[in-house]
């Protein structure tokens, strides 16, 4: 990531200093879809049921001709057991604002998808729920800087997330074990 991003994601995190836990989350400006779509890497998140204890995992997005989008998960329970996806879907309920999302993985269930964080390079994203129980830190690289991943840390603490329960994913073997992951 080059200094101008690094620069923009501190911006983006110094705009939500102060907010409480029941503020309403603040997403990041005009979000250009067709270059947010692609494989994100999921590097931490708040564990949750359906994600807990799963490696290598990663959301795929590619825009379909109907305006919706096209969501696959892909996930390991192991780096010895084979990959399996889920397949959702997502859209954006106000077309002019491409930071806000709903997201299907099974249906019924829908979710709220807002993006909190973005570098200008669109290598690095943060996306959370707005009850902040749950929080994505995604990179387009399979690796990202400690750095980096704790500047994302702080900007979810400002938001009100609670980031003690973040957890890193492990995208590789060797990070299986280490302190922080899952």
């Amino acid at each position: 990531m080059n200094r101008l991003s690094l620069v923009l994601l501190l911006a983006a995190g110094m705009t939500t200093a102060g907010c409480a836990a029941d503020a309403p989350l603040k997403t990041v400006g005009p979000v250009d879809l067709p270059r947010y779509m692609g494989t994100w890497y999921v590097m931490g998140n708040i564990p949750n049921f359906a994600e807990r204890g799963k490696v290598a995992t990663a959301d795929e997005y590619s825009l379909r001709p109907d305006g919706q989008i096209d969501n696959i998960y892909h996930y390991r329970k192991g780096f010895d057991q084979p990959a399996k996806t889920w397949h959702g879907k997502a859209w954006l309920p106000d077309p002019k604002d491409a930071s806000r999302w709903k997201v299907q993985l099974l249906w019924p269930f829908r979710s709220d998808y807002m993006i909190l964080a973005l570098s200008d390079d669109y290598r690095v994203s943060m996306v959370g729920l707005p009850s902040r129980k749950l929080l994505w830190i995604m990179s387009k690289d399979r690796t990202m800087d400690d750095a980096v991943y704790q500047r994302l840390i702080d900007i979810a603490r400002q938001q009100g997330f609670p980031v003690e329960q973040m957890r890193r994913v492990p995208q590789s073997a060797d990070d299986v074990g280490k302190p922080g992951y899952q």
